[in-house]
């Protein structure tokens, strides 16, 4: 990947960056503290992390992190939402909705016959195989024409930022509780020292424990899981337009 991505590339930037820019923005909050400086926006926060090609590096964590635990993630599900909503026994889509999805899908990709109700509920691991290849085409569709289909990059953006910050949860827990207690110390010290609180610590120390509600309340799974939800339904939908791009097969 190029380190440029993380700057021209919406996905780059938004799903992978941003995550691990939360995470150290307590520890560079809390060093810009500890040194008595004024945080002054993103040109500070930037220095902090900015040599040595850290941002990448930590956009690259974020990514692994995330991926690590999309496995588990799914298991929780019951698979693959962007799959699993074109299952029969799935409630997302109204009936007729997913009735004209399968048949569709059915002529769209070659060698995938929409399984019956009967059929998914005798093998459901062979009517997933279609549904699995289902989702690729359109996945594959919708990325080679994403101005086509900006609903579904956001989605996917969003997502991906999800999921990544998820994947990150250990960490970030440890790094927040880690900057508040130091910021913690340290007042305590430099009270007793000079008989004044330190602002930029309190400061960082207000920063530190929202971050840390955030990490323990707020990126749940069920949190990943309303983004992964609304990646699949804006997926699903493109079925309409692909397939009217389609010419009709002749008998």
């Amino acid at each position: 990947m190029n380190p440029l991505n993380l700057v021209t590339d919406r996905y780059e930037r938004q799903a992978r960056l941003y995550p691990a820019l939360v995470v150290i923005a307590p520890i560079a909050v809390t060093v810009l503290a500890l040194m008595s400086m004024k945080l002054s926006g993103l040109e500070s926060l930037g220095a902090i992390v900015g040599g040595c090609g850290g941002i990448f590096l930590l956009s690259q964590l974020a990514r692994d992190a995330g991926k690590n635990g999309e496995k588990a993630l799914f298991e929780g599900w019951g698979g693959t939402p962007s799959v699993t909503i074109f299952r029969h026994r799935d409630t997302r889509l109204d009936s007729i909705t997913k009735a004209r999805y399968h048949k569709t899908l059915a002529v769209l990709v070659k060698g995938a016959k929409a399984p019956s109700v009967e059929e998914e509920r005798v093998d459901p691991t062979a009517a997933d195989l279609i549904y699995t290849s289902w989702s690729s085409y359109l996945r594959v569709k919708a990325r080679d024409d994403a101005k086509k289909y900006p609903l579904v990059l956001q989605e996917n953006v969003n997502y991906g930022y999800r999921r990544n910050l998820r994947g990150l949860r250990t960490l970030g827990i440890i790094t927040t509780t880690l900057c508040c207690t130091i910021a913690i110390v340290w007042s305590y010290v430099s009270y007793r020292a000079t008989g004044k609180v330190s602002e930029e610590l309190a400061g960082a120390f207000t920063l530190g424990l929202l971050f840390l509600l955030l990490w323990i309340f707020r990126f749940s799974p069920s949190w990943v899981r309303l983004a992964a939800d609304a990646y699949a339904e804006r997926l699903a939908e493109t079925v309409d337009t692909i397939s009217a791009k389609v010419p009709a097969r002749t008998k």
